[in-house]
C-alpha cells in the first residue's frame, strides 16, 4: 500500500474516531443501540468529509506535498521506433484528486489513456510515473496497433512537464508538455 493512502486511512480513522468520543460524549448513550448509533453516525460523516477531501480539498491544503498538476496541456513528443526519429503534437488532459492521478494524452493517431499512476519523490524531484494503453485510430491501427507504456514525467514547475516514455513495441520517445489551460 502506497504512503499516501496509509496516511489517508489513519487520518479516516482518527476522525471517525474522535468523532465517535465527541458523539458519546454529547449523546451520553445508555443503551447499545444509542452507542451503534452514535458509531454509524461517526462513520457517516468521516466517509462523507474524506470522499470531499480525495476529491477536491485537499488541494487548498498547504501541508500536502502532492504535486498539483491537473490541466489541459499541449505538447510535443519525439519519438524513435524502427530506426527512424519523428515529432508530433499532443494534447494532453491531467485529471487528479488526492489517490489517483490521470493522463489523457491525444494525437493525429492515437490517443492514450491512464491504466495507473503514482507520484514518487526521487534525489528530491517530484516524479510521475504511469502505465498506458493506447487506442489507434482505425486507419493506424496497422502501423501502429495497440501498445502498452510506461511513461516518467518530472515535475519541477506545473506548468512544464518534461519526461520520456517506453512501449511494448520497443518505442522510445520524450515528452515535453506546456500548460495551455487550468482544469
Amino acid at each position: 500500500m502506497n504512503d499516501s493512502i496509509k496516511n489517508f486511512l489513519i487520518i479516516s480513522l482518527c476522525i471517525a474516531i474522535g468523532l465517535f468520543i465527541l458523539l458519546y460524549a454529547i449523546t451520553k448513550p445508555t443503551e447499545l443501540y444509542d452507542i451503534i448509533n452514535c458509531a454509524c453516525k461517526a462513520i457517516s460523516i468521516t466517509v462523507i468529509f474524506m470522499g470531499l477531501y480525495e476529491r477536491f480539498l485537499w488541494k487548498f491544503n498547504f501541508l500536502d506535498k502532492t504535486p498539483r498538476i491537473n490541466g489541459i496541456y499541449s505538447g510535443t513528443i519525439e519519438y524513435e521506433y524502427g530506426g527512424k526519429f519523428e515529432m508530433k503534437k499532443a494534447s494532453i488532459i491531467i485529471e487528479q484528486s488526492l489517490l489517483s492521478v490521470r493522463v489523457k494524452i491525444t494525437t493525429n493517431e492515437i490517443t492514450s489513456s491512464t491504466i495507473i499512476g503514482n507520484f514518487v519523490v526521487e534525489n528530491g524531484e517530484n516524479i510521475l510515473y504511469y502505465t498506458y494503453i493506447t487506442n489507434p485510430k482505425s486507419k493506424y491501427s496497422r502501423d501502429n496497433p495497440v501498445k502498452y507504456g510506461t511513461c516518467r514525467l518530472v515535475i519541477s514547475n506545473k506548468n512544464e512537464l518534461r519526461g520520456n516514455y517506453w512501449t511494448t513495441s520497443q518505442t522510445i520517445g520524450d515528452m515535453i508538455l506546456m500548460r495551455s489551460d487550468e482544469k
